[in-house]
């Protein structure tokens, strides 16, 4: 039981505390040909040493139980990210002492809270809004706010949650640039990384959406959420960056809202990956289109 929490990993220590004498454990590890991840640190027979929870899992023993994932390795053990990270980042407070441990970054903190600690999956993980702090020492801006709006999208931590938990320590290096990432985000009000992008885009090009998007509710009662919003013209636009718009369900569920916005009064004018990277003149143009006629009809 206690390897399968540890998601395959055991220590010395911990098997002799269990009462397994220690050169019992040395006779079968060297007899079984077990893998050793780190000092003291032993892969049980059949599990996988390149699954990320078994590595990060290996280095947290390896450094003790003061020490948490976070960085890369915590956001995506929350589910920010989809990839795991090469190596295992790890933080522990500043005055305990470290050592050098393989595809193993520890950082030393003297801004680390106890707020700061959970649990994902049995593994010792820092929030997801301190690990958007220890990503910002490296990361870009850019880089922040697409991590950001991901996870919002997801459902796991709001930008304004990070922002908050920045200015509790705003002189750590790259806390400014977070908070300003975390301001980006939500100025724009974006719920995926195509509709920010489209959305600031089309500022650039002089065309001003509303700053957070309004819902839009049918003569039949259904509320519908566009991703982008030109209020007083009645234009809506909706980005279609996951991967759902493209099967039969995600097609008939984009059909049933494009009625609903007609039936509503709005024009909706659809964008994917494709047309930004592609057609962007194009499109731009039938939004121009869309406001001009809107305009006129209003007037």
């Amino acid at each position: 039981m206690l390897g399968l929490r540890q998601h395959g990993v055991v220590t010395r220590r911990q098997a002799i505390a269990l009462g397994i004498a220690a050169t019992s454990f040395d006779r079968r590890v060297r007899r079984e040909g077990w893998y050793r991840l780190h000092p003291g640190v032993w892969l049980l027979p059949g599990a996988d040493r390149q699954a990320y929870f078994t590595r990060a899992s290996a280095a947290l023993l390896a450094v003790g139980d003061h020490a948490l994932a976070t960085g890369w390795s915590g956001l995506f053990a929350h589910g920010v990210l989809l990839r795991p990270p090469p190596i295992a980042t790890l933080v522990v407070p500043w005055q305990t002492g470290t050592r050098r441990l393989h595809a193993v970054r520890i950082v030393r903190s003297r801004t680390l809270l106890e707020e700061d600690r959970t649990t994902v999956s049995e593994l010792a993980v820092t929030s997801p809004q301190r690990c958007f702090l220890d990503t910002a020492r490296t990361d870009s801006r850019a880089r922040l706010r697409t991590l950001l709006i991901d996870a919002r999208q997801r459902l796991i931590v709001e930008p304004s949650q990070v922002a908050a938990r920045v200015m509790l320590h705003p002189s750590v290096p790259g806390a400014q640039r977070l908070i300003a990432a975390a301001r980006d985000v939500d100025a724009v009000g974006a719920d995926s990384v195509l509709s920010d992008v489209v959305h600031r885009r089309l500022l650039d090009a002089g065309l001003v959406p509303d700053s957070t998007p309004i819902a839009i509710t049918t003569p039949g009662g259904r509320i519908l959420h566009p991703d982008i919003t030109f209020s007083a013209e009645r234009v809506c636009i909706e980005c279609d960056s996951l991967g759902y718009h493209g099967t039969q369900r995600g097609l008939d569920l984009d059909h049933r809202k494009d009625q609903g916005y007609r039936q509503a009064g709005w024009n909706c004018i659809r964008v994917a990956w494709y047309r930004f990277d592609n057609d962007w003149d194009g499109f731009e143009r039938d939004v121009r289109l869309a406001l001009a006629t809107a305009a006129g009809r209003v007037g």
